[in-house]
């Protein structure tokens, strides 16, 4: 709130009449008569107060009088602003801001008004013309700083810290909140003279004080970041008495000790804080790095000599499942060791009937040696099934024959395992023939209809797999996580309304609707799941209303951020708070955020190339049925008519009544009926049309925004540098994606993605000379000096052999070229090549490209089905249809079961 002016100077109490005087001459235009001064200073209190309508009438008689005056009209604005009339209060601030500009007040109210709409850049503005009138304002200089550091303007940061810390310098809080402004800035030095100062200044501290603690830890994580490791380490040693966090303080330590080649000193610290948590991984691996390994070596001797570490390890803690679990990851798989430790990881997790056993092991199937790992995995289960099926126990050359019968369910979960198994390498009619062995003999367990529906999805029928989850969850309605699954698999089906249906289970009843307030709860699986579905679908307006959605998510998720400026600092929580900045600037790294930017990229892109497509506005359709303007309007209307027919029929049940108390009541259930409604999440826009209405004047500038974004957090990622240059590319800027393409070729040559986009960048021209001679360079040094057609061949030539996705990236490349014909045969080689295998999302991406040839489509369609037979996306028409009566007359027969 602005700063109240100082008030006139006391009045000689020997004078008869005491005498007002303003602050400014009679003739300026702040000038107000002492009635009116003092009308205005309770008008302050007011706002302060939240006394809105009061203010406003008050502030308004000022202005009767006084028209012109700036600082009434900016709280006439911020007044009607706080009423929910910010076009009419936005307008008196401007009014006010330029009727007197000399005002801090006025710059001031500007800035809150600006911050309450989350314009953090323009109120920072703001803030510093009101400091540059009110140079030691603390309200002012209290509300800049959370903005500043809000806004990642650091080094403002520290000045503004520093200069409150001028002002009062003993409040306690303004030293940490300047250590920390000036650790923020990279001012180490700075930070780490003005904890010490703080230090220093404070008496009598008792030991176990928790804010101390915290403060001491804080200085030295500013020591270690500022590479000064011996001074952190004995500044840790002078400061244990008064460390609360003893798990903490012994990480740093033991962390120090290492860095400063400490070895015998490190490794005790570290066996010190692994005997305390034997499953963290940043232990185990950093107690072997001070043993001498390293867990992320590649050379055959260095790998085998942490594994003996490893071991030396798991018989010091044999509870420990992290450090077996990491030593098969750092075995070579031609190791005989790998198989016996993997025997025995495996057969101990099975026979405790742990679902996750696969989940567990499945990262060993990647890397270079990733298919050798498993084939050794799949043998040893393999084994395990046979001794089960013949003896009821494990007979293998790594277990023995002990002859020890096992428990029913350890062949149930070594059956789970193997169906898994097969899945992850792509064989699912293997994974579906164990499976149904297992269902066979467990039918009533859930994770075998979810093992199902995973696998029926990854080979591509999309409607069994959402069945085959329904079924799971009818086995459990009371499992949220099986809900979830149900719903989003439906959502991948396309049955929107079956998914929101089963997802609104577990959601507020009082929900105007399950989708909004799965918007509400941030649920970004749901959006995404949603949007990719629509997309498909090519309802693009609410595939991109479920892109905005989760872009909305993580804006607010940023925002929200502003009130931890100042909250954690004063709870004394520095590290964590330092820890919440760091997350902030790297939110939208998450996978749900780049797949929903991709998801909205691709769409603009193809609204850029094709406008006439997107030129309908979509119907509103649920499950397939149109619905009249009345049910939107119903589905969207305010809820005023609601509250008042409650309000209505509670009165009137008090009238009924005669009880006056009843009546004060329902008055006071209708203001929280009000109250509830009118904080829940409500979709103004469930269709998507405004988000196509904006992306028909430039889809582009449009996907740019999301662009930009992941460029901030992810610059230099594959993925990243393709949408860039494909957006360029369309939005006639060759430079820029000339500069990403060259990053690309740089970081990621052996990368498919990036050939199409050389080939049509080299097909590009500028009217500009200076900017042709330019591209022309660096399109010849992307080229390497050779024709776009001799380039495609020559890089599939170099990357191309057994890869599907080289193959596809050429034909895209030879299509941008005109190259139909060669296009084609490269495509048809996807399904014919006995060296490729293609993943199915490849298959239906190379499909699509043959869109314009229905010969050469058709062949290709063929092939797909013999290596994809389970994939709806190659079956005809009339092949659904088949498939759609067998589903049927089995269900038929279900119900004919269960009814005998």
């Amino acid at each position: 709130m602005p700063p109240r002016r100082a008030p006139p100077p006391a009045a000689n109490t020997r004078q008869a009449t005491a005498t007002w005087r303003s602050p400014v001459p009679p003739d300026h235009n702040r000038h107000l008569p002492r009635e009116d001064a003092e009308l205005f200073t309770k008008v302050l209190g007011m706002y302060e107060n939240k006394q809105f309508k009061e203010g406003l009438e008050g502030v308004q008689s000022i202005l009767d009088k006084h028209p012109n005056h700036g600082e009434s009209l900016v709280m006439k604005g911020i007044f009607l602003c706080s009423l929910d009339r910010k076009p009419e209060g936005y307008d008196c601030v401007r009014r006010g801001t330029k009727n007197d500009p000399g005002s801090h007040i006025v710059w001031h109210v500007y800035a809150l008004v600006l911050r309450a709409d989350k314009n953090f850049d323009e109120a920072l503005k703001c803030y510093k013309k009101a400091v540059e009138i009110e140079k030691d304002s603390l309200n002012l200089l209290s509300d800049m700083a959370p903005l500043a550091v809000h806004l990642r303007k650091y080094d403002d940061h520290a000045e503004i810290r520093l200069q409150m810390l001028k002002t009062q310098p003993r409040v306690r809080r303004n030293w940490v909140n300047l250590a920390v402004a000036q650790f923020l800035a990279r001012q180490y030095r700075a930070a780490t003279v003005t904890l010490a100062y703080y230090e220093d200044m404070l008496r009598d501290v008792p030991d176990g004080d928790v804010e101390m603690g915290e403060v001491l830890l804080f200085h030295a994580q500013v020591l270690e970041e500022a590479g000064e490791y011996e001074r952190c380490l004995d500044f840790l040693g002078d400061k244990s008495a008064q460390i609360v966090d003893r798990t903490a303080y012994t990480v740093q330590r033991a962390r120090l000790l290492l860095k400063l080649g400490r070895t015998e000193s490190a490794l005790w610290a570290w066996e010190t804080v692994l005997g305390e948590n034997p499953e963290s991984t940043e232990y185990i691996k950093a107690t072997v790095q001070a043993k001498g390994g390293d867990c992320d070596a590649t050379d055959p001797e260095t790998r085998l000599a942490t594994s003996s570490i490893l071991s030396a390890l798991s018989s010091a803690h044999p509870r420990s499942l992290s450090i077996k679990r990491l030593q098969l990851s750092v075995l070579p798989a031609s190791s005989p060791e790998f198989r016996t430790r993997a025997a025995s990881y495996i057969l101990n997790a099975l026979s405790k009937g742990v679902p996750s056993a696969f989940a567990d092991v499945k990262a060993l199937y990647k890397g270079a040696e990733g298919l050798d790992k498993a084939r050794v995995v799949g043998e040893v289960v393999d084994e395990f099934k046979k001794g089960l099926e013949d003896k009821g126990a494990v007979v293998t050359d790594e277990t023995g024959d002990d002859d020890a019968l096992e428990s029913p369910s350890t062949y149930l979960w070594t059956l789970y395992f193997l169906a898994s198994h097969h899945s992850q390498l792509g064989d699912h009619s293997a994974a579906l023939s164990t499976l149904s062995l297992a269902l066979s003999h467990t039918p009533s367990l859930p994770e075998l209809h979810t093992l199902r529906a995973r696998i029926l999805k990854r080979a591509g029928d999309s409607k069994q797999a959402a069945q085959a989850m329904e079924d799971a969850r009818l086995l459990d309605g009371q499992d949220r996580f099986l809900n979830s699954k149900a719903a989003k698999y439906a959502v991948r089906n396309g049955e929107f309304e079956r998914a929101e249906k089963t997802i609104g289970l577990f959601t507020r009843k009082d929900a105007p609707s399950p989708l909004e307030d799965m918007v509400e709860m941030q649920c970004l699986w749901f959006l995404q799941e949603e949007g990719d579905s629509y997309a498909a679908q090519q309802d693009w307006g609410r595939a991109l209303r479920r892109y905005h959605q989760i872009l909305d998510i993580f804006q607010d998720i940023e925002e929200d951020q502003y009130d931890f400026h100042s909250y954690c600092v004063r709870k004394y929580t520095l590290k964590a708070y330092i820890e919440l900045l760091r997350f902030e600037d790297r939110v939208r790294d998450h996978p749900r955020f780049v797949a929903a930017a991709k998801g909205a990229v691709a769409i603009y892109c193809r609204m850029h190339d094709d406008p006439a497509a997107f030129g309908a506005a979509p119907t509103p359709v649920t499950n397939g049925d149109k619905v009249d303007a009345e049910e939107v309007k119903q589905e969207n209307g305010d809820e005023g008519g609601e509250e008042k027919a409650l309000s209505r029929k509670e009165k009137k049940k008090a009238k009924g009544k005669g009880k006056k108390a009843d009546t004060k009541d329902d008055k006071k259930k209708d203001d929280d009926t009000k109250a509830v409604a009118e904080s829940l999440y409500k979709d103004t826009d469930p269709l998507g049309v405004e988000h196509l209405d904006k992306a028909r004047k430039d889809p582009l500038e449009l996907a740019m925004r999301f662009v930009s974004r992941l460029e901030v957090v992810r610059p230099t990622d594959e993925e990243t540098l393709e949408l860039k240059a494909d957006v360029m590319l369309r939005r006639g800027k060759p430079l820029e994606a000339l500069r990403a393409l060259k990053t690309a070729q740089q970081l990621y040559p052996s990368s498919p993605a990036f050939l199409p986009l050389v080939v049509r960048l080299a097909q590009s021209s500028s009217s500009n000379s200076a900017v042709s001679t330019v591209l022309s360079s660096g399109i010849e040094s992307l080229l390497g000096g050779a024709q776009p057609s001799a380039f495609v061949d020559a890089q599939l030539q170099t990357h191309g052999e057994g890869s599907a996705a080289w193959l596809v990236a050429a034909a895209e490349a030879k299509l941008a070229l005109g190259d139909r014909e060669s296009a084609e045969a490269l495509l048809l080689q996807v399904v014919q090549s006995s060296q490729v295998s293609p993943s199915l999302e490849l298959l239906v991406r190379a499909h699509g490209l043959l869109a314009d040839s229905p010969a050469a489509q058709g062949s290709f369609r063929q092939g797909a089905a013999q290596l994809q037979p389970l994939a709806r996306a190659f079956k005809t028409a009339d092949e659904l249809q088949a498939l759609a009566a067998k589903a049927e007359m089995d269900d038929a027969e279900d119900r004919v079961t269960e009814e005998a």
